[in-house]
């Protein structure tokens, strides 16, 4: 059976020492909420012919019985996909490239090909059937592209859908596909200005397009950067959302810190949003702001107005936007998030979304990078406080020797993790059920 956790954690004593294993394990920067449940560091093994490069003589943190492999070298891996041939195409952003690992068996490692080189910082990828025919659909900076894919190759390129705002601090586009309707991401190019807003094409949204490209419109505003875009069982769009940073303080108390900087607040605010995204959908930002109220669970989240772009509520009536489903550690830059319906996962896994953080890049300590599993309710139709499966990529010092990016099922059963840092694939198997 897999491990069932409440939590996560690493497997360390309660004084900081060593897991089960032997393995010094770097403390976790996660909340309580997120630590009650031990992960046990498992040494990296190296599939034969791979480079572990910067993961040598490493470990991951793991529920008990899994085991991870370094499974392939890509630089700059990024986000992941499976054909329906088997194999894994993986996009490496700023080096151009999609590349086409080939399993070889699970003990071996992938045979590795370029599958397309030249593109402008490849990012999100999606596979789906169009009349018979598979499409590989494709979010450059400024586009969304298709193409035909076959036995390894592609062919009769597409432009879906040009000219998307491709500046400032979010470029990456993000995909999701279903039912001939491509979902997208603009992210903002500010970090909290409310010109993003009012930009045009405006900027923090979520889109959708069909695959012949007509019919484009924004579904989701106040969305900083929705990263994270996948269909929930029910068939509606979820995204995952990398909220701001340096959030001044939103509360007129007896702290007497009202719009200002505070490091302990900032630390743990604003929340990463998870959420159902439809038409007229808006998650606030900038002008509200996820209030978690100190809740355990991070579920069903409010907002508070900013003090700085909102103070009065003027700009946006806050109590009026709805309520965010899910709440992740702040800072956690949540980017790969896939629904693992009808995957080969085990049953405990199969029901659910598989999320991962990047981790921090400013905060103080850094936020460690982590994947999680959020089980699926049928009765709410919403998502569950995460599990975190895996840590590990941070040191105790707070450096990192990888950094996690996406984790997508593999028809194998395992758990496919993309590092940018490492720019390696691993292959996580969990124990059968």
């Amino acid at each position: 059976m897999v491990a069932v956790l409440t939590g996560a954690g690493v497997a360390c004593s309660e004084d900081g020492g060593s897991g089960e294993s032997g393995v010094a394990a770097a403390p976790s920067t996660l909340p309580s909420t997120m630590n009650a449940a031990r992960l046990l560091p498992v040494p990296l093994t190296t599939a034969p012919g791979t480079d572990a490069g910067s993961a040598a003589g490493h470990s991951l943190n793991l529920p008990q019985g899994w085991n991870v492999r370094v499974w392939a070298n890509v630089p700059e891996a990024r986000m992941a996909a499976w054909t329906s041939d088997g194999k894994l195409v993986v996009s490496t952003g700023q080096n151009g490239s999609l590349v086409l690992l080939s399993p070889n068996g699970p003990d071996q490692a992938p045979t590795t090909t370029t599958l397309l080189d030249g593109l402008d910082n490849p990012q999100g990828i999606a596979f789906t059937d169009d009349n018979g025919r598979e499409l590989m659909i494709v979010g450059e900076s400024g586009r969304i592209v298709s193409w035909d894919y076959r036995d390894g190759a592609l062919s009769n390129r597409r432009v879906v859908i040009d000219g998307l705002p491709d500046d400032g601090n979010h470029p990456a586009k993000m995909v999701a596909v279903r039912d001939g309707t491509i979902a997208y991401n603009v992210g903002s190019a500010t970090n909290r200005d409310p010109v993003d807003r009012t930009s045009n094409p405006q900027r923090a949204t979520i889109a959708e397009v069909a695959q012949d490209g007509t019919g484009n419109r924004t579904l989701a505003v106040g969305v900083r950067n929705g990263e994270g875009l996948s269909f929930a069982p029910d068939g509606t769009l979820f995204t995952a959302v990398n909220q701001g940073d340096n959030q001044p303080y939103p509360f007129r108390d007896d702290q007497g810190d009202y719009g200002r900087v505070v490091r302990s607040y900032v630390n743990e605010n604003p929340v990463e949003q998870v959420s159902r995204i439809g038409p007229g959908t808006d998650l606030g930002w900038p002008y509200c702001v996820p209030n978690s109220g100190g809740t355990a669970e991070l579920l069903d989240i409010g907002y508070v107005n900013d003090p700085i772009n909102n103070p009065d509520g003027d700009r946006l009536d806050c109590n009026s936007i709805g309520r965010t489903m899910l709440g992740l550690p702040a800072h956690s830059a949540p980017i790969g998030f896939v629904f693992t319906q009808g995957s080969a996962l085990p049953e405990s896994l199969s029901g659910g979304a598989l999320i991962t953080a990047h981790g921090s890049w400013n905060r103080q300590p850094p936020r460690e990078p982590y994947v999680a599993y959020s089980r699926w309710d049928d009765a709410t139709r919403s998502l569950t406080t995460p599990t975190v499966l895996v840590t590990g990529f941070q040191n105790a010092d707070g450096s990192r020797w990888g950094r996690s990016v996406d984790a997508v099922p593999g028809p194998d059963g395992s758990i496919y993790v993309t590092d940018d840092t490492a720019g390696l694939v691993y292959r996580l198997t969990p124990p059968a059920e």
